[in-house]
């Protein structure tokens, strides 16, 4: 594997297991460790100056949530992309969605949905992919946490991670999208402040068909050319 440059974590008074789950975390997230990488715990900890035994419990962290596979002979490894697993995350979220509205739009309150202004704010001025793709994480995140239930925000927040992957790997295909998207938020959180349940569900709805469409397209050409 090349020379990891994940940068150093000496800004924290302590590393933490945690910690480095998280950076670890944002670097798949955000497409700095791709698919099929090799994750080798010695080249990681010297990468982030840090012992091997943060690397080996960010890993077992990791591979529970779906993030990389743990195998007996590789080692760690970054999960490659498919299109059966987008299909399933698009699926489950489409799901996920009316209960999360139901409940959220009830609850969600003038702090957040300030907050959420701000994130489509930022979303709207950043020409950087990277963090706009966590930005629009960050956002879906925001209306999920309005729901006030643990089990349902931690299932959403797995998927919203699992769905950052195809929309980083998506989002040099169809760099349009990207307005249409902030549109398409624009209207959602509308619908939260009115507290139009159903109109939000849909909007929602649609809005993940769109993202789906596009990043299917992307997933597509990538296995063609592999």
């Amino acid at each position: 594997m090349a020379k990891l440059q994940l940068g150093g974590l000496n800004k924290f008074p302590r590393t933490t297991h945690a910690t480095v789950t998280e950076h670890l975390r944002q670097a798949i997230l955000l497409g700095h460790l791709p698919g099929g990488t090799r994750l080798v715990q010695a080249e990681l900890a010297e990468a982030l100056n840090v012992s091997v035994t943060p690397i080996r419990e960010a890993l077992r962290e990791l591979s529970t949530q779906g993030l990389i596979e743990l195998d007996a002979f590789k080692g760690a490894v970054v999960r490659i992309p498919t299109l059966s697993e987008l299909e399933e995350v698009y699926e489950m979220r489409a799901a996920l969605i009316p209960l999360s509205v139901k409940r959220g739009i009830a609850q969600i309150t003038p702090p957040q949905i300030q907050e959420a202004e701000a994130l489509l704010d930022q979303m709207e001025a950043t020409t950087d992919h990277e963090q706009w793709v966590d930005l629009n994480r960050q956002f879906h995140n925001l209306l999920d946490d309005a729901t006030q239930t643990t089990q349902l925000k931690q299932m959403l927040h797995r998927l919203s991670d699992l769905a950052a992957i195809y929309i980083n790997l998506s989002f040099s295909e169809q760099p349009l999208r990207k307005a249409e998207s902030e549109q398409e938020h624009r209207a959602i959180l509308r619908a939260y402040q009115r507290k139009d349940a159903k109109t939000a569900t849909k909007l929602i709805l649609n809005h993940l068909n769109g993202t789906l469409d596009t990043a299917r397209n992307a997933v597509m050409k990538q296995t063609a050319t592999v």
